[in-house]
């Protein structure tokens, strides 16, 4: 009789998949080093999860829905300053998971893609510019309820917000630590324009 196949933690595989993706890039994270880090086979990783690139986009799904709550969460707060430090706080926070790469999955792979690798690079990019979306559109929605001077463009405004948490991203991938975040988003909501 054969054996019945060996189980393994889905969950677990596609955490693991994440943190390859997200320390080496797409085009970085060979398939060797992706299996290693899962603990399967390549059979088992096709026959589970689909290609390399259908891995990444269930790999990014997990990252959402894992990582970036805190995003969805800040879009809720009441004023325009409450979005800007939920957003600021969680931004940092997602940098203190010991066992995770510092930064964005995003940012690594909306700015760093191999040729051929295209695809990816887009699928990021429409996921970025979804989220751009809604915080302009809160912002917006912001402006109307009158929580900011109206010489203040609230696109620009969100969009401002939206450099600063990708700065704050890309500083502490850089080395720059939590005490200093910190300090660079107490510094920036010192000079916030709304209540």
């Amino acid at each position: 009789m054969r054996g019945r196949p060996r189980q393994f933690d889905t969950d677990a595989a596609l955490i693991a998949a994440m943190r390859v993706f997200w320390r080496h890039g797409y085009a970085g994270a060979s398939i060797g080093t992706l299996i290693q880090a899962m603990g399967i086979s390549r059979a088992t990783m096709y026959a589970s999860f689909g290609s390399k690139e259908d891995l990444f986009h269930k790999v990014m799904d997990l990252y959402e829905r894992e990582k970036t709550a805190y995003m969805v969460d800040a879009l809720e707060q009441p004023t325009s300053r409450g979005v800007a430090k939920h957003l600021l706080n969680g931004t940092i926070a997602l940098q203190t998971n010991a066992a995770d790469p510092k930064g964005s999955m995003g940012i690594v792979h909306s700015l760093s893609h191999a040729p051929g690798d295209e695809s990816i690079r887009e699928f990021v990019t429409e996921r970025g510019r979804y989220w751009r979306d809604r915080l302009i559109a809160r912002f917006e929605q912001a402006a109307r309820d009158g929580d900011f001077p109206a010489s203040i463009l609230p696109r620009d405004l969100a969009l401002t917000l939206k450099a600063m948490t990708d700065g704050l991203l890309v500083a502490a991938a850089s080395g720059i630590d939590e005490t200093e975040l910190h300090g660079i988003a107490h510094t920036f909501l010192g000079i916030w324009p709304g209540r």
